[in-house]
């Protein structure tokens, strides 16, 4: 399992501005208003979540940058898609395995909007990362050969080094557990020719 090590979540001043205006509603004698209490409790929920999972999503997002600017960018967007999908949550999965389906998707969606996903050169992205300098150059090293990996791939590998189950990683892609069972074998495999690449090198 990789350790916290990541960077904590900012929420993005779009979303602190509209807890604000929930907060105000709240407590401007519009309190029996069902919908502003509800988004006041989607709220705390909301903030409980990202302390929660600040690790996972910093990874997922982290996995899926090229650059510092880019991991902010895919960082920021799967917040406020994770916002914006908490209310319609309706508990068919598990939170953890939802919160790795909506920040894949979302870094995938950004990515291909955008279309500037470039390698650039990445020891900013790793200065991000908060670690002694042993486990640093072994996380940048996973962190080269896991970005070889095509998206699906990443995702997969991202979850299982997360220790997630084949039931939770198959949820998470909708693939059966057989499927990602197959694809882990290969996924590995791939990893550790490329391990030894690096140690020829």
């Amino acid at each position: 399992m990789i350790l916290n090590i990541y960077p904590t979540i900012a929420i993005p001043m779009g979303l602190k501005i509209k807890f604000l205006w929930n907060r105000l509603l709240r407590f401007a004698s519009l309190s029996k208003d069902e919908e502003v209490n509800s988004s006041y409790q989607i709220e705390r929920e909301f903030n409980e979540l990202i302390a929660l999972e600040n690790a996972t999503i910093s990874r997922i997002c982290f996995s899926y940058s090229c650059s510092v600017v880019e991991f902010e960018d895919l960082r920021q967007d799967a917040l406020i898609n994770i916002w914006r999908g908490l209310h319609s949550f309706r508990g068919e999965s598990s939170m953890k395995t939802w919160i790795y389906r909506v920040t894949i998707n979302s870094c995938l969606s950004t990515i291909r909007r955008h279309s500037r996903h470039q390698h650039e050169s990445l020891d900013g992205l790793y200065g991000l990362i908060d670690s002694d300098d042993s486990d640093k150059e072994s996380i940048e090293q996973l962190h080269r050969i896991i970005n070889t990996l095509d998206p699906d791939e990443k995702a997969i590998i991202i979850m299982w080094l997360d220790e997630l189950s084949y039931d939770e990683i198959g949820a998470a892609m909708g693939l059966n557990r057989n499927t990602i069972a197959t694809r882990i074998r290969r996924i590995k495999e791939k990893i550790t020719k490329e391990y030894k690449k690096e140690e020829l090198i």
